[in-house]
């Protein structure tokens, strides 16, 4: 068992890991991280999409990738559990949906996916930080770019 100190502590950090994601705040959302952290996101059916060893390689790519895009990230039924002294597990359910800007290449308009994170956390000098993430999804939609009305012919 976890004290609430520690629990409400790790909670906090994963609600702001969620909001800086969607506020693009990644200089913040890096603070929340070791630097030698590992991430590894998972598709529907299992497959690794992406491997990172370190905070800001995943922060990096994340940057480019949702450069214009419009995000929200939900987390819930949080599962907290100490693994030893200053490293507790965590596990969250998760839903996330992704607006793209429109492209000319018609690649999907929305993303919007379900499953959970499974984490460690890791407590250095007095602050519980990320050491290890993976995001293993059940569900994963893509939604095709919708034709643009202005360009619509009646």
């Amino acid at each position: 068992m976890i004290s609430f100190e520690i629990a409400e502590a790790i909670r906090m950090s994963k609600a702001r890991y969620c909001r800086y994601v969607d506020s693009k705040l990644w200089d913040e959302l890096e603070g929340l991280m070791m630097p030698e952290a590992k991430f590894k996101f998972f598709g529907a059916g299992g497959e690794i999409l992406y491997e990172f060893a370190s905070a800001k390689a995943m922060i990096e790519l994340s940057a480019a990738a949702l450069a214009g895009a419009r995000t929200s990230h939900r987390v819930c039924n949080s599962e907290l559990r100490e693994l030893s002294q200053g490293s507790v597990s965590a596990i969250w359910a998760m839903e996330d949906y992704l607006v793209f800007p429109r492209g000319i290449d018609r690649s999907p308009r929305t993303m919007r996916g379900y499953g959970h994170y499974h984490e460690i956390w890791q407590e250095k000098k007095g602050v519980w930080l990320l050491a290890e993430l993976n995001l293993e999804r059940q569900i994963l939609e893509f939604q095709p770019e919708e034709p643009d009305p202005r360009n619509a012919l009646s």
